[in-house]
């Protein structure tokens, strides 16, 4: 019986014409797109259209070559994840002299009661859906681990010689769970072949969702504290051998 990776390339080789087998090689390979998430919220966030290179976009905003399409290799998707980033989420400590802050202190409350709780993330193919997730930063968590925090800042209390009260010391940080078990996996594996064009976008049906931590977040989405939304593809990358 073949693997996942020979059928593919039996698939390739169907379609494209014979294929010598020692001239093309299989890798393990992640491609991600980051966007801007509005703070007035959106409609719609459309990953894997843009390239680096174009104006304020970087490598660590996507590795894709060539905008919707993995260019001249095809591409085997066995997970799909979500991911957020924002450079500072802790612009605060938490104490009982500022709890009424919280929702502008981190990202905590966008992750309780915002955007994370809200979306639909759609996959397709040319003209065809291959991949509908509601709630996908609930339901397409980030692989890996991340740091605990839990251990560094929970049921911290301190006193306050001046007051003779007592504060709870700490952030109230939250975060998507970051666990390879948790993974979404494409089963089966989903073949986006050379030049195929494709769309993933999250979708907001229900209308804006505005980024709750307004003083996290900068003011023009763009500069001091941007907010970034990612799509992570992971998967086998099949492409010729120089």
């Amino acid at each position: 019986m073949s693997t996942q990776s020979e059928a593919v390339i039996m698939a390739a080789s169907a379609q494209f014409g014979t294929i010598d087998y020692s001239r093309w090689q299989a890798v393990r390979w992640q491609w991600w797109s980051y966007i801007r998430y509005p703070r007035a919220g959106t409609t719609e966030l459309n990953f894997f259209g843009q390239v680096a290179g174009q104006t304020g976009v970087t490598m660590q905003d996507t590795n894709l070559p060539k905008a919707g399409s993995f260019g001249q290799t095809h591409f085997l998707l066995k997970t799909i994840s979500t991911d957020i980033r924002i450079t500072n989420n802790d612009a605060d400590g938490f104490t009982n002299a500022n709890y009424a802050t919280l929702d502008t202190q981190t990202l905590a409350s966008d992750y309780l009661n915002g955007f994370v709780q809200a979306g639909l993330f759609t996959l397709n193919i040319g003209a065809r859906p291959f991949a509908t997730v509601p709630k996908p930063f609930l339901y397409l968590p980030p692989p890996g681990n991340d740091v605990d925090y839990e251990n560094s800042y929970s049921n911290q209390i301190t006193a306050v010689p001046t007051t003779g009260t007592t504060n709870v010391v700490g952030l109230p940080f939250a975060t998507q769970i970051r666990s390879r078990k948790n993974v979404y996996v494409c089963d089966p594996n989903i073949l986006i072949e050379a030049e195929q064009q494709f769309t993933a976008k999250i979708s907001f049906p229900s209308g804006l969702v505005p980024v709750i931590a307004t003083n996290v977040v900068s003011t023009d989405d763009v500069t001091t504290n941007p907010l970034k939304i990612g799509v992570i593809f992971d998967g086998v990358l099949l492409r010729p051998m120089q």
